[in-house]
């Protein structure tokens, strides 16, 4: 299964992002992005299931939260 990475500024803001995810049903796993992928290196990302972008992205669109990075 692919997996879309989201990336955010720290580990707080990773939290706070997968539970406001898992609110819409989309389950996600906090992880350490790729360094290429980065601008700082306390970056943390919350790896999704590719199938479930989408609502992932409608859910973050509702909340205004607007990850550094999408990969």
């Amino acid at each position: 299964m692919e997996k879309t990475l989201l990336i955010c500024q720290s580990q707080t803001e990773a939290l706070a992002l997968q539970r406001m995810l898992a609110g819409a049903g989309v389950t996600g796993r906090i992880v350490r992005p790729p360094r290429q992928y980065t601008n700082r290196s306390c970056s943390f990302a919350v790896s999704i299931p590719r199938c479930s972008f989408m609502t992932a992205q409608q859910r973050m669109r509702d909340k205004n939260f607007v990850p550094c990075k999408i990969v």
